[in-house]
């Protein structure tokens, strides 16, 4: 699952040493003095109006005020006047891991700047933008100020308006802090910043609380947070990042709040500006009272009409998936979908889960939720899937992610008369019905490589017929960073979507020629946004995205990165767009990890094949 990008153990480790400067691969300093180190006035000397300091390489003598210890062995000073030019930050980080001073010291450094490239991915280098550090070989300190002397902070969208809608307008060729917020952010570099009356957008994920001041002026959806659109990322939101003990046990979710201001120093890390402080200075927390039935459906079940879910289960296997989470789940599947009379899943992982023992079967790991359904009172769903070759469908190595189905034969019956698919059998159209049933789509294409394969089944209600596909198309794992040093930003990943939206296309398009009328049905996660070249090739001129067409303020499915946004889509017969009820059922995204089965909301449709 996507944006199962971070790797949680790496992050956890070096989020312990975070910005802790060279010192963080354990490189001790030579305690020479530079011969001529160059005694500047301010430190916005340093940082400069630009990404990169225009002193890099050189030795300087700059003076400051420690305002935070981001590490054992480096800190953040701040010029107490400023240079009175908002483009150049009037802070920087410092690497001196033998210096005794404290917060509050007026200190002088001196020592070479360096562009430091701070705790992120593998690829950092490639990807991130640095931060300017001064690697001291000489602290002296000129005066103890104390706590209570510390550089006033810039109240962030009072004192500066943090710029909407645009990240960078210039690829990084012009300095435009007022209109670009990745020069925004980079003219406050290290400083001290406050935020007033923090509202909170989403869950807390290892250990970043996504906020906006209490000033910002919306429009939020229905659980408090911000969605995306086409043009706007929202680049005034603001990762919190807590430092030290609690910071990843920290409980906030969508609509949580603060009466008292957020404090802390503006940094750089995995890919995005934040503010960093300690988890133990947050104010308290209040709590926005959001609760798991706060968005109950609208759609009532009606029994003439075939009622559709799509959901991502997270990784759910017998082997791994606790009592608990299985659960919560049948009882959400029962109470919150209104007991589907099909289920399209996504991530459901063989008997054992991640555990690599060669078996890829997922008879058990569907029994296993069937039963707990059954138990929460709902119907006795039959399991639909078709096993992949060992480790050749990407996720968790291991654990042969698919897609599947649950039905319940009760209320809808796999369309009969055709021979179930092999797991390199290519499914196709035969008088306007599957030739397989169900059947992978085109598996041996090397586009599907490490990608779970589409899988279409054709079903039978009420005497109609409706063939649905059920995908999950490759992550956004590669993509640059929206604050990078790539800019504008190359959205790698999206080539290879486009690619398999073609192919799946392609299917549609032959079983349309040969049946105008026929009812298709595309759900799963796509991994990619209802407005994006994705989406909009799968839709072409016969198909509509129903995520499209919902409420604005209820279009969203996960949370990532401080935006609410849609990786998961519906896309269905042009025909059926009048006969279709959709919803959108928030119980997971807005919540911790702990408080929720899966981190994907799912998707509901009661459709009238009439």
């Amino acid at each position: 699952m996507i944006r199962s990008i971070r790797k949680n153990i790496t992050r956890h480790l070096l989020a312990a040493a975070l910005i802790a400067g060279s010192a963080l691969l354990g490189q001790v300093l030579s305690p020479d003095v530079a011969a001529a180190a160059e005694k500047l006035t301010h430190i916005g000397q340093v940082q400069g109006a630009a990404q990169y300091s225009p002193y890099q390489g050189k030795d300087v003598e700059v003076q400051g005020v420690v305002t935070y210890r981001a590490g054992a062995s480096s800190f953040f000073i701040q010029d107490p006047e400023g240079d009175g030019d908002d483009k150049t930050s009037d802070a920087v980080l410092v690497y001196a891991p033998d210096a005794s001073c404290s917060i509050g010291d007026l200190v002088s450094v001196s020592g070479e700047v360096t562009e430091y490239f701070n705790v992120g991915y593998r690829e950092k280098k490639e990807t991130d933008l640095p931060v300017t550090e001064i690697k001291a070989n000489k602290v002296k300190v000129i005066k103890a100020l104390g706590r209570a002397n510390l550089p006033k902070p810039i109240v962030l969208d009072e004192d500066r308006k943090i710029p909407r809608k645009t990240i960078d307008s210039d690829g990084l060729t012009v300095f435009n802090p007022d209109k670009d917020a990745i020069d925004f952010w980079e003219s406050l570099e290290g400083m001290r910043v406050e935020i007033k009356n923090a509202k909170v957008l989403g869950p807390q994920r290892y250990a970043d609380v996504w906020v906006v001041p209490g000033t910002h002026e919306g429009p939020f959806n229905n659980c408090g947070g911000l969605s995306i659109a086409a043009d706007d990322m929202h680049p005034e939101h603001i990762c919190v990042y807590l430092q030290g003990d609690g910071g990843k046990t920290y409980r906030a979710k969508a609509g949580d709040h603060y009466q008292d201001p957020i404090i802390g120093v503006v940094s750089y890390a995995f890919g995005n500006y934040q503010v960093q402080t300690l988890a133990n200075q947050m104010p308290p927390i209040i709590d926005g009272g959001l609760k798991h039935d706060f968005d109950k459906t609208t759609i009532v079940p009606d029994p003439s009409k075939l009622l559709i879910a799509s959901y991502n289960i997270e990784n759910f296997s017998k082997g791994h998936t606790p009592q608990s989470k299985v659960t919560r789940l049948a009882n959400s599947i029962v109470n919150d979908l209104h007991q589907p009379d099909i289920i399209t899943v996504l991530e459901l992982q063989d008997n054992d889960g991640k555990d690599d023992s060669g078996t890829t079967d997922a008879s058990q790991s569907g029994q296993y939720l069937i039963d707990a359904v059954k138990a929460a009172g709902g119907p006795a769903y039959q399991l639909i899937n078709i096993n992949p070759d060992n480790n050749a469908d990407g996720g968790q190595p291991g654990a042969n992610i698919r897609v599947a189905y649950f039905y319940n034969p009760a209320r809808v019956q796999l369309k009969s008369g055709v021979p179930e698919g092999k797991t390199n059998q290519a499914v196709k159209w035969n008088g306007g019905h599957l030739s397989l049933n169900p059947g992978r789509i085109d598996p041996q294409n090397p586009i599907f490589q490490y990608t779970r394969k589409s899988l279409a089944a054709e079903f039978t209600f009420n005497g109609k017929d409706i063939t649905l596909i059920a995908n999950h198309l490759n992550s956004k794992r590669g993509d640059d960073t929206l604050y990078g040093q790539h800019q504008p930003v190359k959205l790698r990943s999206e080539e290879k979507r486009l690619q398999l939206a073609k192919d799946i296309r392609s299917f549609v398009d032959e079983g349309l020629q040969q049946d105008p009328d026929k009812n298709i049905m595309l759900m799963g996660d796509f991994n990619d946004f209802e407005f994006s070249p994705v989406i909009k090739t799968l839709e072409g001129t016969t198909l509509t995205n129903l995520v499209g067409h919902h409420d604005w303020a209820d279009r969203y499915s996960y949370f990532y990165g401080g935006n609410n946004q849609i990786l998961d889509n519906i896309i269905v017969s042009n025909r059926l767009v009048p006969n279709c009820q959709f919803d959108i059922v928030h119980v997971n995204s807005p919540f911790m990890a702990d408080d929720r089965v899966s981190d994907h909301d799912p998707l509901l449709v009661q459709v009238d094949l009439k």
